[in-house]
Parts: structure tokens; sequence; C-alpha cells
């Protein structure tokens, strides 16, 4: 698996690389724009940005709608990689190597989320690098006061949710793109995968969001109890649309407090969508 994990990142290194130093050169545009903004705070409101040859405010707005959309791109360049295995010749190769479903789908999944992870680390250690040099030390000092803010159970909870969330996404995605190739009674759905992704998006969020209301038990993070939760209180509930699912949790008092069943449903989500979907390409796809 791991041989043809290398392979994947070999054939998609160079556009990954490209679109990674795009989001850099707009994150550089930006902060250069925000730069520019505080030394005219500094100097009493001195010349426009536009009359100084700086950065116009359009541009900045292109700037930050260009990284949104570098996102997408690599959303919708990883997905149809896996689409072209199951639509186009390169199937065949991929098929005929001594692999499984499981270790196929394993590698397409690990090398998704290692590209976005790098994609995404990148991006926020250069912009914190960058900004530290043009902010100095109250940029640094800025940072510090949010992180001591923000306790740290809430972050940890917030980013494996992200991952959380991700996974499943993909999983989905990938699920549906493999069911629109099976064949129904000699009928292939073909194209209306995406038709596909939303009812099974909508119909997992539901049930999520479901679970969480017949077994309102959740668990502290803070103190590691389960709790009761029936009603508001002093708390505020949030639903963390995750793409794919709805992990539901309430936040407040500085402590977070997470569903059990709703945690659990998403678990088995991911893990019966994995094994589904290697099934339907190991037994039930023609190429």
């Amino acid at each position: 698996m791991f041989k043809y994990m290398k392979y994947e990142f070999k054939g998609t290194y160079k556009f990954m690389g490209l679109l990674i130093l795009f989001v850099l050169g707009a994150s550089t545009g930006i902060q250069l724009y925000a730069n520019n903004i505080v030394k005219q705070f500094q100097s009493g409101f001195g010349a426009g940005v536009d009359s100084m040859g700086r950065i116009p405010n359009f541009l900045v707005v292109l700037l930050v709608l260009a990284i949104f959309g570098a996102f997408v791109t690599a959303l919708f360049y990883i997905i149809g990689l896996f689409r072209k295995e199951l639509y186009e010749d390169r199937g065949y190769l991929t098929f005929s190597l001594p692999l499984t479903g499981n270790q196929i789908l394993g590698a397409k999944t690990l090398t998704a989320l290692i590209w976005a992870a790098i994609l995404g680390f990148s991006a926020l250690f250069y912009n914190l690098g960058l900004g530290s040099i043009l902010f100095g030390a109250k940029w640094l000092e800025g940072l510090k006061y949010l992180l001591n803010y923000t306790p740290i159970n809430i972050i940890v909870t917030l980013s494996f949710s992200a991952v959380l969330s991700s996974v499943i996404t993909l999983l989905l995605i990938y699920f549906s793109i493999t069911l629109s190739r099976v064949s129904i009674k000699n009928k292939k759905i073909g194209g209306l995968w995406f038709i596909i992704f939303l009812i099974i998006n909508s119909l997992v969020g539901y049930l999520t969001v479901k679970v969480s209301s017949i077994f309102p038990y959740y668990i502290d993070l803070s103190t590691l109890k389960i709790i009761a939760f029936k009603g508001m209180g002093n708390f505020e509930m949030y639903v963390m649309s995750m793409g794919t699912n709805s992990g539901l949790f309430i936040a407040g008092n500085n402590n977070i407090l997470i569903n059990i069943g709703s945690f659990i449903f998403s678990i088995l989500v991911a893990v019966g969508t994995f094994l589904g979907t290697s099934y339907l390409m190991e037994r039930k796809i023609d190429l």
C-alpha cells in the first residue's frame, strides 16, 4: 500500500506544489496590505493605499477569494484522481495491482489527507512566520493572547472534529463515485454521483442529529464525566456542519461537551463507508 502511496505522490506533487506556492503568494499579498494599513494608522492616516502604489482594496478581495478557490481546487483535484481510477483507462492498471480494495482506498484517502494537511499547515506556518517579520512582537503577543483565551480542550476538540469531518466527507464522496459506477439491472448511474452524495450526506447529517436527541448523553472534556444534558441552561449549542455529517457538541463556560451517541455514530459511518466502498471496488465494478 505504501508503494502505491509513493506512486500517488509522484503523480500529484507538481500540481499540489504549484497550488501551495499560489496560496503562499496570495497570502503574502494580503499580509503586505495589512502591514500597509497598520503603517497608515501609525502615521495618522496618511496617503491612501491606492495612491501609495500599494495593493488596491479590490485586489485584496480577489486574493482572499483566490485562496479559497485554491482549497476548493485541491478538493476537486483529489476527487478527480479517484474518479479517473473508475472511469478512465488508468483503472485497468490500478486494479491489476496485487492490492485489495481496502489498500487502494486506504492509500488514496491517506494521500488526500496528507496533501490537505501539507496545504493547510504550509499556509498556517508561512503566515505566522511572515506576520512575525512584518508586525514584530505585537503579532506574537496577539497570538499568545488568543491561545491563552481559548481553552486547549476546545482547540483539540474542534481540530479533531475537523479531521473526522474531512475523513467522512471524503469517504462519502468516494462511496458515491463508486456507487455511480456499479451496474443496477445492467444500467449505470454514471455522472449522477454528486446527486448521490447530496442525498447520502443529508441522510447522515439528519441521523447524526437524531441520534444525539435520542441519546442526550455528553462527555465533559474538562472532567471526563458523562452528563445527561436535556436543556440549554447557560450553554450555547452548536452544530458543526462537517460537510457530510453534523457532529453535535455543546460549548460554553470554557468547557465543551461532546454527544457520545453522535460521536460513535460518526465513527461507524466512517468505518462503514470505507468498508462499503472497498467492497464495491473489489466485487461490483466491471471495468
